[in-house]
């Protein structure tokens, strides 16, 4: 196995256990708020913690990580990640709750953006491959996590010890990526002269349209499984059917990932094609009443979803191969604001499930729209 092999197979490791690890913190964030004395539904005010601090890190570490090294970024993120799960594995009260959320969140962030940047730059012409690859990971860790912490709690009612298992993962991949990088902190002496302005890569049209192409992505991506569930028990369902189409969702939506892996260079078309697999299934899901069309409906709206995120950040990192850093992370500010604007507005504002569902396939024709448009920005600038 050649080092590069390793290297790619460790970062998606990293990526799932990433995606095992977020998840952990969305199952128990109910019982973490219980835990201070707040009301369950006060979870949310949990999350935002968690945000603000990974809004801090992105702005950082875009800035920062192609100048000082990636693998550092992500070292330094895995640490605080670690820092966040042993503030959250002790009974400390409600500032130790918040302060280990923050570092959680400020942890998290780049650690998952500058390993999918540092994917990219192990892997020139072949980001979308393991781009597809990492976060089919990311999505397998995004189903055993629940799974394995609600296994955890039938044995242990309390949720802290979850938390130590996380943060001595996290301190795990920190040792690997150190020891296995030792000379590659650096990916060249270029880096050095980068620019720490990493707004700068807005001045690139192209990669403007990507920007917009995964703003409006995460629209739909963010509201689709909340909502999936609310509107199979709308239908007549049982909660236990309704959260087995979350699962569903998440195993489809790994399914178009690893297919996606398979269309290196064929990204734009991709991205339309899929995306329309998603916009049928919004319109379906609006109409069915029984279960087979439901259970047809989410898995083509998971598929759909599937590889559109990945290639359009593997798009963004060949954008830029001098400033994966600051394109990965310019990408994943647009996520993170896409995920703070859009559940309210197409999620809660419209009291509607049908009309949250209709504003999902809407925002699924604009994505095609921009990324026919991104593409044709590209052959114009080939041809000039």
């Amino acid at each position: 196995m050649t080092k590069q092999l390793q290297q790619n197979i460790l970062l998606s490791l990293l990526v799932t256990a990433l995606g095992a690890t977020v998840n952990v913190f969305h199952t128990l964030a109910d019982r973490m708020a219980l835990s201070v004395g707040m009301d369950a539904l006060a979870a949310g005010v949990l999350i935002s913690v968690y945000a603000m601090g990974s809004l801090c890190s992105m702005l950082l570490s875009s800035a920062f990580a192609d100048r000082l090294g990636k693998r550092r970024v992500v070292v330094a993120g895995l640490l605080m990640l670690a820092l966040g799960c042993a503030l959250l594995a002790v009974e400390g009260g409600i500032f130790t709750l918040y302060l280990g959320l923050f570092c959680f969140g400020f942890g998290f962030s780049p650690s998952e953006a500058m390993s999918s940047a540092l994917l990219s730059d192990e892997n020139p012409l072949k980001e979308s491959l393991w781009m597809n690859i990492s976060q089919a990971g990311f999505g397998i860790g995004a189903i055993l996590g629940p799974m394995l912490t609600m296994a955890y709690i039938r044995l242990y009612p309390s949720y802290y010890g979850v938390f130590l298992i996380c943060g001595i993962t996290a301190l795990a991949f920190l040792l690997l990526l150190a020891y296995t990088g030792r000379g590659r902190f650096r990916s060249g002496p270029r880096e050095s002269a980068v620019s720490v302005n990493m707004f700068s890569v807005f001045k690139n049209r192209r990669f403007r349209f990507l920007a917009l192409a995964i703003f409006l992505y995460l629209g739909y991506e963010s509201v689709a499984p909340a909502y999936i569930k609310q509107a199979i028990m709308t239908a007549g369902r049982d909660e236990q059917f309704a959260s087995l189409m979350i699962s569903l969702f998440w195993g489809a939506m790994i399914l178009g990932r690893l297919l996606g892996a398979l269309l290196t260079g064929k990204e734009f078309q991709s991205i339309r094609g899929f995306t329309a697999f998603a916009l049928a299934g919004f319109l379906l899901l609006i109409f069915a009443r029984t279960a087979a069309p439901q259970v047809a409906a989410v898995a083509l709206i998971g598929f759909g979803c599937g590889p559109v995120w990945p290639m359009l950040i593997a798009l963004a990192a060949q954008q830029f191969p001098e400033r994966t850093g600051a394109a990965v992370g310019m990408m994943m500010l647009c996520c993170m604001l896409s995920f703070t604007v859009f559940p309210p507005l197409i999620g809660t504002l419209p009291g509607s499930l049908t009309l949250t569902f209709l504003l999902c396939a809407g925002l699924a024709v604009l994505v095609i729209l921009v990324a026919t448009r991104a593409l044709s920005v590209s052959r114009e600038t080939a041809e000039g």
